[in-house]
């Protein structure tokens, strides 16, 4: 039940609405006894103030309850919009725990849609159901009460009212309701599409797709809207139902009351149409209670679904759980492969098998290889987005599965072979994953100047304060990696992994910014992925990976004598003699 995230505040917030509703109800209850003596009053032939004293209590009583009303509104939307907020941040901090396998297993576009529209219908619901279930018993039971000695034709027809409603409106609930549980999955299916377009609006438009994608859209979208008009074209009977039972019943009792006055003695017909009047009243009420809890109910469908999909990610255990390691490891800097196999989750071929090196503090290791040889997948592993099928990976000593996620990224400085880049400065983007908030100017600077970055920041607007648009769409795609680069060296972790991290760089810019890092930044062990034999030859050691195996290992020189499929790579790339 989502009701076992509330804390001690929402708790008072429901405490006071639920008192702040029994004092409307009894206000609301005292507005037909009011009535009464007005009646009777009238019918006795009182002196006007009299009537008109009643009058105005009534209409204070009236007034005071639609103001606590409003304050138990205020209350219940308080307890829900801070159990919510808790909600959102809770979820956020849970995706934010997630291996991409995680992410995989429920997908963007939902995940989006839980954190969002289904935390929105929890909450709306919340607000609705903390005065109706608090106010519909009370009404009732009350109501109930104050008509119990009344005539018991009125009350055969009053219940008679309730049961015909009862039974028509849990026929439509009981229709409706699994098409309000497929609401939050075809809303998936339009953020699906909606992200999918928005982050692949480029090649849409280089492929002239649009078309394509709007058709994908209008197709998702036509059926959630018909979906939508399903459920409302029967749920929408619901209020004419009501009160069509409601005006029927009242003209019933009216017509049930003429007939009683008729045949009663005429010192008893004012007592008669007193409670004719009051009766009325009160079985109105009563229906418009029962007629709150049927949609009540209705909403509940959709809902209940919602809060099905918030808790099932809440409670969704991680494939990868953190460990608990808190230290350094006894070994820094030191990474080991140990007879290490992967498979895909969902997949039999093995993408690694049987990888075994060793990688020394400050040590330059490159990974080469074939697009699809494995090389991104290692260094996966190394950074636990996945877990190896068989075998040891361990960083500093310690098995990376032991380690807490913290403590083990603050190990390394990460340049992802896609670039992330935030909406933000350029400081910002820079300073981002350093290990001290605080960097200085200076720091963030040689920072810069290492990545050959200087150069064009140097002619932003504003310098390192220039605002990048989301995604980095106002930079280039070299200017957006040699960001993320200097990110990396920003950190300066113990290690780094950098995932063919000079790919949209030219030659030039490549070289320099090798040598930058070789010369300013010696003390790191560095793990490099790239398909330049001239990025890696320099390299302490050389993996050379092939459908997933390790075919070569060694330095420039001797995998060019010893590695087939090293030397093809570096033949296919030489120019005149040189790489």
């Amino acid at each position: 039940m989502i009701l076992r995230y509330f804390t001690w505040k929402e708790w008072l917030y429901t405490a006071v609405c639920a008192v702040l509703v029994l004092i409307q109800v009894y206000l609301d209850l005292r507005i037909p006894e009011y009535m009464t003596v007005i009646t009777d009053s009238i019918m006795n032939h009182d002196s006007p103030d009299v009537v008109y004293g009643y009058g105005v209590d009534m209409v204070l009583c009236a007034l005071i309850s639609m103001v606590v009303s409003f304050l138990a509104t205020v209350m219940a939307v308080l307890a829900a919009t801070s159990l919510c907020r808790l909600l959102r941040q809770r979820l956020f901090d849970k995706v934010g725990e997630f291996t991409p396998q995680d992410v995989e297993n429920f997908s963007v576009d939902s995940l989006i849609t839980r954190s969002t529209n289904d935390v929105t219908q929890v909450q709306q619901f919340i607000v609705r159901a903390m005065q109706t279930v608090i106010k519909v018993p009370i009404i009732s039971v009350w109501a109930l009460v104050k008509i119990s000695g009344s005539e018991w034709e009125w009350t055969a027809v009053t219940a008679a009212g309730v049961v015909i409603m009862v039974i028509l409106m849990g026929a439509i609930i009981w229709y409706t309701r699994p098409r309000f549980r497929r609401i939050p999955k075809l809303t998936d299916s339009i953020n699906h599409y909606s992200l999918e377009h928005l982050t692949g609006v480029r090649v849409v438009r280089a492929y002239n797709a649009e078309a394509f994608q709007e058709k994908n859209f209008k197709d998702a979208s036509d059926e959630l809207m018909n979906n939508s008009v399903w459920i409302w074209s029967r749920a929408g009977m619901l209020p004419g139902i009501s009160n069509g039972i409601n005006n029927l019943l009242t003209v019933v009792i009216y017509w049930l009351g003429i007939v009683l006055i008729s045949g009663s003695e005429p010192s008893h017909q004012t007592v008669l149409f007193s409670d004719m009047i009051v009766f009325s009243s009160y079985a109105s009420q009563i229906l418009n209670a029962f007629m709150r809890l049927a949609m009540l109910i209705q909403y509940s469908a959709r809902s209940m679904e919602s809060s099905r999909r918030i808790q099932e990610l809440m409670m969704y255990e991680a494939c990868i759980p953190d460990g608990d390691y808190s230290g350094e490891g006894s070994d820094p800097g030191v990474i080991e492969f140990n007879h290490v196999d992967f498979v895909y989750p969902g997949t039999d071929a093995k993408v690694l098998e049987d990888i075994t090196f060793r990688v020394e503090k400050g040590q330059t290791v490159a990974i080469m290889g074939a697009t699809g040889s494995g090389k991104s997948t290692l260094i996966n592993l190394i950074l636990r987005f996945y877990r190896a099928t068989e075998g040891k990976i361990t960083v500093s000593g310690v098995d990376v599965n032991e380690y807490e996620r913290k403590n083990l990224y603050k190990q390394v400085s990460y340049v992802p072979q896609t670039n992330t880049i935030f909406t933000g400065s350029v400081e910002h983007n820079i300073n981002y994953g350093s290990t001290s908030a605080d960097r200085s100017m200076d720091e963030i600077r040689i920072a810069e100047s290492i990545a050959q970055a200087s150069e064009f920041i140097d002619e932003l607007e504003g310098r390192e304060s220039f605002h990048i648009t989301e995604e980095g769409r106002n930079l280039s795609g070299g200017q957006r990696q040699r960001i993320s680069i200097a990110r990396a060296v920003c950190k300066d972790a113990p290690i780094w992994i950098l995932d063919d991290p000079f790919s949209a760089l030219d030659f030039l810019t490549d070289k320099k910014l090798r040598s930058s890092i070789d010369t300013e930044r010696r003390e790191p062990t560095k793990i490099l992925v790239a398909q330049r034999v001239g990025t890696v030859m320099n390299s302490d050691l050389i993996i050379v990976l092939d459908e997933g195996r390790i075919v070569g290992k060694g330095k420039h020189e001797e995998l060019m004598k010893n590695c087939q499929v090293y030397r093809d790579m570096a033949v296919s790339q030489m120019t005149e003699g040189t790489y």
